[in-house]
């Protein structure tokens, strides 16, 4: 693969333009701090719960075994079923966290943007209207791409 760099934004590289950000700035800002906040209180109880339920299913295994291995249909074992939840449990949790990206992380992610932008936040502040868009179509129950 080759390298390449782009000078799409008036002949300034990435690192050009990465350099000329202010990141504590952005760190510091209200709008950073929310989408932090808001992220973590998702994120780590989603994550102590999914290992909480996974070690469960350790502990089953190793201290357990009749119970694991009693039948629920022909040959269809108690620890089969809690193996194939392990699955059942990630995309669950998956689609969760994208449903709730798209609704609540984006549009603060879009704001932060849009504060830190050198372009006076013109092109943050058009992806902005496109996610209030979408939030108002969702909550008459349209669907919008």
């Amino acid at each position: 693969m080759a390298e390449t760099t782009s000078a799409s934004q008036g002949g300034a590289t990435a690192d050009e333009r990465v350099r000329g950000i202010d990141w504590q700035a952005i760190e510091a800002s209200p709008e950073f701090q929310e989408l932090v906040t808001r992220r973590r209180k998702f994120v780590l109880p989603a994550t102590i719960f999914f290992l909480a339920y996974y070690m469960a299913f350790i502990l089953l295994c190793g201290y357990a075994e009749d119970f694991m291995a009693s039948s629920v249909y022909e040959g269809l074992t108690v620890g089969y079923c809690l193996a194939l939840t392990q699955f059942v449990m990630v995309f669950a949790l998956g689609i969760m966290y994208l449903r709730k990206a798209d609704r609540d992380y984006d549009p603060l992610a879009q704001r932060v943007v849009t504060m830190a932008g050198d372009d006076g936040g013109a092109a943050g502040r058009a992806a902005e209207s496109r996610f209030s868009r979408r939030e108002a179509a969702a909550g008459r129950g349209e669907v919008t791409r």
